[in-house]
């Protein structure tokens, strides 16, 4: 499964950039989505190539890594309460704070430009975004299920 309830998280507490990308990679691993390498890379790719998306109204973050880190598709979601930093795509001297961060794991199978366009046309809208930090784990999984689908 694509998206799963027990892969979205709402973090509340303090935890840091590399303790929120850990939370979400390993539960990935759990599911036996990506190798034990995989967040290695992702905290790798992350230092070069930083995923911190300014929306102007919110922001959002959508981490990853290459195709050889991952066995399966899937994904792994973060409400972001906490404020977790996140530098800039396209300013990486500046930061943000993305309302939501989505970990993808991507096989070499899959579209990869259908399904970042599908995520953003969810993320990008603001109303959206609010809708899913407040809705259950399930609900967020049942939303970006249908909206990766329909692409």
């Amino acid at each position: 499964m694509m998206f799963s309830a027990k892969r979205v998280f709402t973090i509340d507490q303090p935890i840091g950039r590399t303790g929120l990308l850990t939370l979400l990679a390993n539960s990935l691993y759990e599911d036996g989505l990506v190798k034990k390498s995989f967040l290695k890379g992702v905290l790798d790719r992350e230092a070069i190539y930083p995923t911190g998306i300014d929306m102007e109204t919110h922001s959002i973050a959508i981490p990853h890594t290459e195709f050889e880190h991952v066995i399966q598709t899937g994904f792994a979601v973060a409400i972001n309460h906490a404020g977790v930093e996140f530098h800039r795509t396209d300013e990486p001297d500046k930061v943000v704070k993305p309302a939501i961060v989505v970990l993808m794991a991507i096989d070499p199978s899959c579209e990869k430009v259908a399904v970042i366009q599908s995520l953003f046309a969810l993320l990008a809208d603001i109303a959206q975004v609010n809708k899913i930090s407040r809705n259950t784990p399930q609900e967020i999984a049942k939303l970006f299920t249908e909206a990766i689908a329909t692409r």
